[in-house]
């Protein structure tokens, strides 16, 4: 039987209360009438803690940069990834789409409600993407949802909130309109985190952060907040959707990047979860591989993420694709992976990693090598021979952990060993480097992204005109577009490889590595997460997401 359809004959379960622990036949059912397998330690010792940073709001349509983890423990958007990230349905039961590809509409399950008994509706999400598009929210990827008619144009300010493609035409039947045919809709959707309208209207912004107000329609609800020190989940008794979790806690304690690996060698956590630049130093990835108990609780694999070299705009001296080119020349990628990185990456030949949608990373191995004499030879017919003249700009780095700061200090060093360039690099905080970013205030960057779905746009998208970066150019606009917009798989994925070819040659962007991710968790935390998918990753493969908490469980072996 699988996981999806165990849940949902264990629905229909009596609802046990907080002494839980009453045996189904053979099998001990938890406080939210879930059957334990047969290898779980009891109710009482399901509790996951784990370890990371804090952020301020557990709220994604208000931010993602300051977001808390995570949005898919309180929140079920409408359809979600799973381990093969494939799209399965969550809030929403089924859906249809119009012959011409714009009009989806979804039918929401039958007796959704949030934490609190109120029933969750269509409006529910109506009132989610009019919060995300209304540009008094502050939303910090207000692009990401661009694809939905007239969304762009509302955060602008050239449309009404009313205007944007989302309509509620009853209590569960939602419908929503593109404004071009768009393929990955689905995906999109699978990060749209629906809140409570009749909560949030009245609380604002702070209605997440607190026990009484943060209701919740996810399989987890808040049961406190300690600032500085953690939070605690419980799982929800409410809950009607498809993912009734195993745990009855998850604890997150609050930390410094230095702090998740002593953590988690002095057993106070069970896992640490995979953050977007990485929890664990060289040195912590040294120990791993020297220590057979720990190398045994290290789960690795290659991540679709992919670092660049970004670069300011016309008023720099970026302007200049010489410039560009010149950088691009300059930094020795392999020598970053072997010494810094410790071999835990791959090359990046181009913006999508090796194995994911349309990608072909061998045809683009040549666009960038590393050349230390034509790099000079660029820079100086730019107008700057020996880095004499050049100005002197910062690396700004993303509340980057140590690895990374290792990073951006050896590509300040190649720079001014094979061009004579000084730079600095700084560690800016996070939602202070995405306000400067988002207003192309930052000259240098060494940044990430990493996949939200497996679709190639997911990436392309980031490069186009008017997105996360200001070097713009119309024939990669043009190319991605038709990728957005074209039905048929192979013709898209010729589009994104057309404009893939620009925005490496031209150069856009230093193209640097794809990861590999070393995620530790001990040997009693269970779950479908020890599943390999179709990409080769275990299955707490989207992890920041928050995914995979429903599936896992202690097993009997913890102390």
């Amino acid at each position: 039987m699988s996981r999806w359809v165990a849940a949902g004959v264990l629905i229909v379960l009596a609802v046990f209360g907080p002494g839980y622990g009453p045996a189904v036949g053979a099998a001990t059912v938890n406080s939210v009438g879930v059957a334990l397998p047969a290898d779980a330690a009891p109710p009482s010792k399901q509790v996951l803690t784990l370890i990371g940073r804090e952020g301020t709001y557990l709220d994604w349509s208000k931010t993602v940069q300051k977001g808390q983890w995570m949005p898919g423990l309180m929140s079920d958007p409408l359809v979600m990834q799973d381990y093969n990230s494939d799209i399965k349905p969550l809030s929403a039961s089924r859906w249809t789409v119009s012959q011409d590809g714009r009009t989806w509409t979804f039918t929401l399950r039958p007796g959704l409600r949030w934490s609190d008994g109120v029933p969750l509706t269509a409006s529910d999400f109506v009132y989610t993407i009019r919060r995300m598009a209304n540009p008094e929210t502050g939303f910090d990827v207000a692009w990401y949802f661009s694809a939905l008619k007239n969304f762009k144009e509302a955060n602008e300010g050239k449309a009404k909130l009313e205007d944007i493609g989302a309509v509620a035409v009853n209590a569960t039947t939602l419908q929503l309109t593109t404004a071009e045919p768009t393929p990955y809709l689905l995906m999109l959707l699978s990060d749209l985190y629906v809140v409570p309208e009749h909560v949030v209207s009245k609380a604002g912004d702070p209605w997440s952060q607190a026990p009484d107000t943060a209701v919740s329609s996810g399989p987890f609800k808040l049961a406190s907040w300690e600032r500085d020190k953690q939070l605690v989940f419980v799982a929800n008794p409410q809950y009607a959707g498809v993912r009734k979790p195993y745990l009855e806690r998850i604890v997150y304690k609050i930390g410094q990047d230095q702090s998740f690996f002593p953590a988690y060698l002095a057993n106070e956590v069970d896992a640490i979860p995979w953050i977007y630049e990485g929890p664990l130093g060289p040195s912590d990835l040294a120990r791993i591989q020297s220590d057979p108990r720990l190398k045994r609780e290290a789960h690795v694999w290659p991540y679709f993420q992919t670092w660049w070299v970004a670069f300011g705009g016309g008023q720099t001296a970026f302007k200049d694709p010489r410039v560009r080119k010149a950088f691009a020349m300059a930094i020795d990628r392999d020598a970053i992976i072997k010494s810094v990185l410790r071999g835990m990456a791959v090359p990046a030949y181009g913006m999508l990693p090796p194995g994911f949608h349309c990608a072909q990373p061998a045809r683009l191995k040549d666009a960038q090598p590393y050349d230390p004499a034509a790099a000079k030879r660029l820079l100086a017919e730019a107008g700057f021979p020996d880095g004499r003249g050049f100005p002197k700009y910062d690396l700004d780095l993303r509340a980057a952990s140590p690895t990374i700061q290792a990073a951006g200090e050896a590509i300040q060093a190649m720079l001014k060993q094979n061009l004579g360039v000084d730079i600095g690099v700084q560690n800016v905080e996070r939602k202070l480097f995405m306000d400067r970013l988002n207003k192309y205030d930052l000259p240098l960057v060494l940044i990430p992204w990493e996949y939200d779905y497996a679709d190639a746009s997911n990436f392309m998208n980031i490069y186009k005109s008017g997105g996360r970066h200001p070097w713009s150019n119309a024939d990669y606009d043009k190319a991605v577009m038709q990728g957005n917009s074209t039905m048929g798989d192979a013709q898209r994925c010729a589009m994104y490889r057309r404009a893939e070819d620009v925005l490496v040659r031209d150069p856009a962007a230093v193209f640097l590595w794809h990861p590999t991710v070393t995620q530790l968790w001990k040997p009693w935390v269970k779950g479908s997460i020890d599943k390999t998918n179709k990409y080769g990753f275990v299955s707490w493969s989207r992890p920041s997401k928050a995914d995979m908490p429903p599936f896992i469980y202690i097993g009997n072996g913890k102390p």
